[in-house]
């Protein structure tokens, strides 16, 4: 079963044809071997042969399986156990945020254990432009602000500003606001993706801006984005394959 199970996992994006040879080339194991499990496989559906070729594909039994369990798994439930871990790991507020109306409404939030921290947020819709998850939302999942309304002195409500804010979170792959929605107010977030890689919402931890000084935020920031990798892995995301 293990090595049935191989033989399915060396397929990906870059093999996704693949003949009896170079599987066995990937699984290191004798051709006649593999060639047995591929028929096997072939008659339950898990692969399919390509035509006028000696290669073969996933079938579409694996597409009937993935749907179910894409289906099975839901957002939230899938962020719960790594939104406690960043809380535990950072001491600040997590929360996890989507897309609406040109607007990122929190949808999921665990709390650190400093007494002073973010008050209760599940629910609440903030202006894309002057959070860290709206910047994530803007800059991955295409997310637009109706108006760039002045939240605080320190809000960015120019396009160019913005425009250059994005380009900079899509290079470095996280976002970060300090006192943009409200004083006092810090973090920095991560996009978190579903199995065809779309950026499907935002992960962030916040905080006040004495613990979450510039440094501090970059500093937590790997923390976050490792956080959003291991949701995304659960929604059926794929690592890529190192090289």
């Amino acid at each position: 079963m293990d090595r049935a199970l191989q033989l399915l996992q060396a397929f990906s994006d870059d093999s996704r044809e693949l003949t009896v040879g170079a599987l066995a080339t990937a699984l290191d194991v004798h051709p006649s071997s593999v060639s047995r499990l591929v028929g096997t496989l072939a008659e339950r559906g898990f692969l399919e042969r390509v035509p006028g070729g000696d290669a073969w594909r996933l079938g579409p039994e694996l597409v009937r399986l993935g749907t179910m369990a894409r289906g099975s798994v839901d957002l939230i439930t899938a962020a719960r156990s790594p939104m406690d871990s960043l809380a535990g790991a950072t001491g600040e507020t997590v929360v996890l945020s989507t897309l609406d109306q040109g607007e990122a409404v929190d949808v999921a939030q665990v709390d650190g254990p400093h007494l002073i921290s973010a008050r209760q947020w599940i629910g609440r819709r903030a202006p894309l432009h002057a959070s860290s998850d709206g910047k994530v939302l803007m800059a991955f999942a295409e997310g637009r602000p109706a108006e760039l309304t002045r939240e605080t002195d320190r809000t960015l409500t120019t396009r160019k500003e913005l425009d250059a804010e994005i380009a900079e979170v899509r290079r470095r792959g996280w976002a970060t606001a300090e006192s943009e929605m409200e004083l006092g107010l810090s973090g920095v977030a991560a996009p978190v993706r579903d199995h065809l890689g779309r950026c499907v919402a935002a992960l962030s931890i916040s905080g006040p801006e004495y613990r979450l000084s510039a440094e501090r935020l970059e500093a937590a920031a790997g923390d976050v984005v490792a956080a959003a990798a291991t949701i995304s892995e659960a929604l059926g995301l794929r690592r890529p394959s190192s090289q």
